[in-house]
């Protein structure tokens, strides 16, 4: 039974370096502590827990279910103690922990990881724990310090930065346009061939002008709930297909893809943001990120350049 005593701070750090390396030896090398020792701190830990934090093989040690269960609090804990040091130390103290971030997945691969990787590079003792999804994760629920989302906002519990405008359009590979033709009025466009994400029935376009939304519900010849398979399928000429200017800029660029007319309708823009918990102010790594991404986007995005 756990009692009511504070953890050792060593001893969570102990229990996350055993997961991260799956050795117990590894682990204590890196913390200064010779294989006994830390087999016994361990130990000791468990027995105050009155649970199993990992299963012992011949060769690795395995998260049991308990311990899976105990490591995001751990790393909750360190990561508390890390932002305590840091605000003890000011302002120009060096950005420490684990950044907690969630991002849509082709988004994430394609925009967002050099991004990061240069954010890491300027903070070395900053680490980064990313989830790379297409749901939308519960931050507080699942332990997350940040997302970011392309979404119209949700949740009044979140605090959010806009970082770009997420410009989309609809396009076609010159393949099909010569095999279909190029549709010349909003009213043709239920009669070709749509690239569809799963869940959505069409397309949701403002007139050029501006005005009333009207969604065009064409004919699916491909639904997925994947951006970047619809995105291969534009390519390879199967249809129409509602892509961001991020994903298939450097495609229209080279003439792999043509963007539709605009008098046919405009696909509604949505924001690219950075959204966090509130209630008070960020921790220090949150504040890193937003002030990375900021300079990172610009006041007009790089793919828009």
């Amino acid at each position: 039974m756990i009692t009511n005593a504070p953890f050792d701070l060593d001893d969570l750090r102990l229990v996350q370096r055993v997961a991260a390396t799956g050795s117990l030896s590894e682990a204590a090398r890196a913390l200064g502590l010779t294989p006994a020792a830390a087999s016994r701190r361990l130990g000791v830990l468990e027995a105050r827990i009155g649970q199993r934090l990992f299963a012992r093989t011949t060769r690795r040690l395995r998260m049991t279910a308990e311990g899976e269960a105990f490591l995001p609090h751990a790393d909750r804990v360190l990561a508390a103690a890390a932002e305590a040091e840091a605000a003890l130390a000011g302002e120009g103290a060096a950005v420490a922990g684990t950044l907690r971030l969630t991002a849509p997945a082709t988004f994430g691969r394609k925009v967002l990881s050099p991004m990061l990787a240069r954010l890491l590079a300027a903070h070395p003792a900053l680490a980064l724990d990313l989830v790379l999804t297409d749901s939308v994760l519960d931050l507080v629920a699942t332990g997350r310090d940040a997302a970011v989302r392309i979404a119209p906002l949700q949740g009044q519990s979140l605090m959010a930065r806009r970082l770009a405008a997420n410009r989309r359009l609809l396009c076609a590979a010159p393949s099909y346009l010569a095999r279909r033709g190029v549709p010349e009025s909003r009213a043709a466009l239920p009669g070709h061939e749509a690239l569809l994400l799963q869940g959505v029935d069409g397309w949701a376009l403002v007139p050029p002008g501006g005005g009333v939304v009207e969604r065009v519900r064409p004919a699916p010849r491909m639904v997925s709930n994947s951006n970047e398979a619809l995105r291969e399928a534009c390519l390879a000429g199967l249809g129409i297909g509602l892509h961001s200017t991020w994903d298939v800029g450097e495609h229209l660029r080279r003439g792999e893809l043509v963007a539709l007319p605009e008098t046919l309708g405009v696909p509604e823009t949505l924001g690219i943001w950075l959204v966090f918990p509130g209630g008070g102010q960020p921790p220090a790594r949150v504040r890193a990120l937003a002030a990375a991404l900021a300079r990172e986007f610009g006041p007009v995005p790089p793919w828009e350049r």
